[in-house]
C-alpha cells in the first residue's frame, strides 16, 4: 500500500531539486563547461597552461606585471629568520647563515610558483656542505604515472605510499630543452631531499597549475585587441591623396614607369594617380575608438580580478584611485597575500628547510644530536616582509593609539613592518648612546 506521505515525497522532491538552478538543465546551460574530475583535469591542463603562461609572461606586459606583482608580494625584500636560541649570538649566526642560503633563490622560487604553478627545490647535503638547487617543474617527470601495487603509486612523477604520504620524486637527469640534455632513466629522489611548493586548489591535487590559468585566454585576447587598436591608429595616420584625370591622362604629371599598374599603397603625404574610371572607397577605422578603449579597460578589470590583484597594481593606472579606495583594495589584497605567504613560503619552504638544515648540522658534527633536537635549535620564527603604507602619518598614529590602548603589542607592530623587535631595540639603544656622547661633547 502506498501511503500519502510517499506520494507527497515523490511529487515534492523533484520540484525541490529543480529549485537549485545550478544543478538544472535547459538551454541556458548549453555550452557551460563542467569539471567532474578536477584532479585529473588539473594534471591534463598543467602542461599546456604552463607553456602558455611562460610565453605570455615573456611577451605580454600585463602577464609579466602579474607575475612580478605576486612574486614581490610573496617575498618582498626578503624574509627574516628569527632563531629562538637562548644564546642570542648563536641565534644571530643561525639567522644570517640561513638567510644567506635562501635569499638569492626566493625571487626565482616565487616566480615559479606564480608562473608555473609550482616550484621544486632540491636539497644537496653532504660532507662538502649544504646547498639548494631549483629544479624546473618539467624535470619532475609529468609523464610518469603508474601503479606500484599494495596501494602505492606514482602520479605525474610524485610517488605516494599506501597512506597517501609523498615518499619520493622521479626526476629526469636534465630539464627538457636544456643544451645537451640527457633523456635517460629518471632518478628516484627521496621526498626528504625535495621541497615541493604549490597552492592546491582541490583536495588530492598532485601538481600545481599556473596562477594565470583563469585569465590566459583573456590575456591573449587582450593582447590581440590592443595590437588591433594600435594598427587602427597607425592606419589613420597614413593620410594620402588620390588624383584621377577625367581625360584618362596623368593629370599633368609624368606618367609612371609601369603605366599598367596603379600604386595604391598608403604612405604619409603620398599623392597617387589612378587610372581613368577608378574610384577609392575607405573604411572608417576611427569609428567608436573611445568605446573600444573603455571595453579594453573593462577587460583589464576582469583580468585583475582573475589574478587576485588590484586593477591599479596590474595596469599602473592610478587616475581613479583615492586614499579610501586604495586602502580598501590593499587590505583585501594583503589578506590573501599573507595567507599565501604563511602557507607557501613559510609552511612549505622555510620551516621544512630549517628542520633539514638543523638535521644536517647534526650529521656534519657542527652540533650534537641532543642539541639538534632541543628547543634552542628547533624553535624558530619567520618574519614576512612588511607592507608599505598608503598614508604613513595616519597609519603610524593608528598603530601608536592601538599600542597605548593595549590592543596591539610593539612586537606585533614591528613584525608587521618586516622587522625584528630585538634589532629595533638595539638600534634605538645605539642611537641613544650616540646622542648622549654627542651631547656630552
Amino acid at each position: 500500500m502506498i501511503h500519502l506521505r510517499d506520494i507527497i515525497r515523490r511529487i515534492v522532491a523533484p520540484a525541490a531539486i529543480r529549485q537549485i538552478e545550478a544543478g538544472g538543465g535547459g538551454w541556458r546551460f548549453q555550452g557551460v563547461p563542467m569539471l567532474p574530475a578536477p584532479q585529473q583535469s588539473a594534471l591534463a591542463a598543467r602542461g599546456p597552461a604552463k607553456a602558455r603562461a611562460a610565453a605570455l609572461s615573456m611577451n605580454n606586459p600585463i602577464a609579466a606585471r602579474a607575475v612580478e606583482a605576486w612574486a614581490s608580494a610573496l617575498v618582498g625584500k626578503g624574509w627574516q629568520v628569527q632563531s629562538q636560541h637562548s644564546d642570542r649570538q648563536v641565534a644571530r649566526i643561525l639567522n644570517n647563515d640561513l638567510e644567506t642560503l635562501v635569499w638569492p633563490l626566493l625571487p626565482m622560487i616565487a616566480r615559479g610558483i606564480v608562473r608555473d604553478g609550482e616550484a621544486f627545490v632540491r636539497i644537496l647535503s653532504g660532507p662538502n656542505g649544504f646547498r639548494l638547487v631549483i629544479l624546473p617543474s618539467d624535470q619532475i617527470d609529468p609523464a610518469m604515472t603508474r601503479d606500484l601495487g599494495n596501494g602505492a603509486r606514482i602520479v605525474a612523477g610524485v610517488e605516494f605510499d599506501a597512506s597517501e604520504q609523498v615518499t619520493a620524486y622521479h626526476v629526469l637527469p636534465d630539464a627538457p630543452g636544456t643544451a645537451f640534455a640527457n633523456y635517460g632513466e629518471t632518478l628516484r629522489i627521496p621526498a626528504s631531499e625535495i621541497l615541493h611548493i604549490f597552492d592546491p586548489i582541490f583536495p588530492g591535487q598532485v601538481r600545481g597549475v599556473t596562477w594565470l590559468a583563469p585569465v590566459l585566454l583573456k590575456l591573449a585576447d587582450y593582447d590581440a585587441a590592443s595590437d588591433a587598436m594600435l594598427m587602427n591608429l597607425k592606419t589613420q595616420s597614413l593620410f594620402a591623396g588620390f588624383i584621377t584625370d577625367l581625360e584618362g591622362g596623368a593629370a599633368g604629371f609624368d606618367s609612371p614607369r609601369d603605366a599598367g599598374t596603379a600604386n595604391i599603397s598608403l604612405e604619409p603625404g603620398a599623392m597617387r594617380i589612378l587610372p581613368q574610371g577608378s574610384d577609392v572607397k575607405f573604411a572608417q577605422p576611427s569609428g567608436g575608438l573611445s568605446q573600444q578603449v573603455d571595453f579594453i579597460k573593462s577587460q583589464l578589470h576582469e583580468i585583475a580580478a582573475g589574478l587576485g590583484l588590484m586593477y591599479e597594481q596590474l595596469s599602473g593606472d592610478l587616475s581613479q584611485a583615492n586614499y579610501s579606495s586604495a586602502r580598501f583594495g590593499l587590505l583585501e589584497f594583503r589578506r590573501r597575500a599573507e595567507m599565501l605567504q604563511r602557507t607557501l613560503i613559510e609552511g612549505q619552504l622555510l620551516r621544512p628547510l630549517w628542520r633539514r638544515w638543523i638535521d644536517w648540522k647534526s650529521l656534519a658534527g657542527e652540533i650534537t644530536p641532543e642539541d639538534a633536537m632541543s628547543p634552542d635549535y628547533r624553535a624558530v620564527r619567520f618574519v614576512a616582509p612588511g607592507w608599505q603604507w598608503v598614508d604613513p602619518l595616519k597609519e603610524v598614529n593608528a598603530e601608536v593609539r592601538a599600542i597605548e590602548a593595549g590592543l596591539k603589542s610593539r612586537a606585533e607592530v614591528v613584525a608587521s613592518r618586516g622587522r625584528d623587535l630585538d634589532e629595533v631595540d638595539e638600534e634605538i639603544a645605539a642611537d641613544n648612546r650616540t646622542n648622549r656622547r654627542e651631547g656630552a661633547a
